[in-house]
């Protein structure tokens, strides 16, 4: 079942990110490998959440996702959320701090 969910979830990473042209895998960064930041990668939870029935009510976009305003200069560090989070979010239901990262 987690191969399905896997390959259900990259498809829709690649449908959204344009077919970004990167192997996409569960250590895939949203931001940093597929490029999705800003108001972009709000967006793309937002659209994640819809689809997958995720809760994203504790998600904070600006923790993981740049601003569009700081993509040519970044004076604070995101967090890295990679596929591996959003599959996880996705078995558990919810996305937040504790789901990240592990």
């Amino acid at each position: 079942m987690k191969e399905n969910i896997l390959d259900d979830l990259i498809a829709f990473l690649y449908r959204e990110t344009r077919g970004y042209e990167v192997v996409i895998s569960e250590d895939t960064e949203i931001e940093s490998d597929l490029g999705v930041t800003g108001d972009d990668g709000e967006e793309l939870i937002c659209k994640f959440a819809k689809i997958y029935n995720v809760d994203i009510t504790n998600f904070y976009f600006t923790k993981y996702f740049y601003p569009e305003s700081m993509t040519s200069y970044h004076s604070n560090d995101v967090k890295v959320l990679k596929v591996r989070d959003l599959l996880n979010a996705v078995k558990a239901g919810k996305l937040n701090d504790d789901i990240i990262g592990k």
